[in-house]
């Protein structure tokens, strides 16, 4: 019983022992934060106009590309269509000459003309 008293205690001992590392590295954290906010704020305000120029570079060359894509996008709708017509018919084919052979055998022969 004794064996399991120092067991726990151990236990105890090294959950402390971890929550106090925790501490220290939070602690180490919070003081690079606070010491390192004054340049990654003056490095945002750095990179603001290049940031700006850079998505109006990207905003004009997508205004650019936007009539081609559309082509593209048509033509790949049409294609789609063409291919579900296709996909559509192609099993249907032995069943319609099937109906054509049933009508050439059982239609009536042509009259003549006089």
């Amino acid at each position: 019983m004794v064996e399991l008293a120092i067991l726990a205690l151990l236990a105890v001992v090294g959950l402390a022992v971890a929550a106090i590392i925790g501490f220290l590295f939070f602690l180490l954290k919070i003081v690079f934060w606070v010491v390192f906010l004054p340049i990654r704020i003056l490095l945002k305000l750095l990179w603001l106009p290049l940031g700006l120029a850079v998505g109006a570079v990207g905003m004009t060359l997508g205004l650019a590309a936007l009539p081609i894509l559309f082509v593209i996008g048509i033509a790949f709708a049409l294609f789609a269509l063409l291919a579900t017509l296709v996909g559509l018919i192609v099993p249907a084919i032995p069943f319609v000459l099937l109906g054509l052979l049933i009508w050439a055998l059982v239609r009536k022969a042509p009259v003549a003309a006089t």
